[in-house]
């Protein structure tokens, strides 16, 4: 299945999750107004959420997200990894 989901974190900019999934993550796409450093650091973020199961909690997305960004010293500006999980995770039960 495919699905897609905007939110927008009071305070931060807006982000839009779009995935493939059938009881896993298969891809997923994260876009939006904020802005990652470096810029194509987005496809680590986007990778290690693949393999999420569809039942993971957005906090299991948020950790997921938080990680890959501490272990790659990746800088989140406008968004958080509870804002993309949100996203993500709203796709998920559309």
């Amino acid at each position: 299945m495919q699905a897609s989901a905007r939110y927008k974190e009071p305070g931060q900019k807006l982000v839009q999750a779009r995935i493939e999934y059938d009881s896993e993550i298969r891809a997923v796409e994260i876009l939006g107004d904020f802005f990652i450093y470096p810029e194509e650091a987005i496809s680590l973020i986007e990778k290690s959420l693949l393999g999420m199961r569809v039942s993971s909690s957005k906090d299991e997305l948020a950790e997921r997200v938080r990680k890959a960004a501490s272990e790659n010293g990746i800088e989140m500006i406008g968004v958080t990894p509870e804002g993309i999980a949100t996203a993500v995770y709203t796709a998920m039960i559309a």
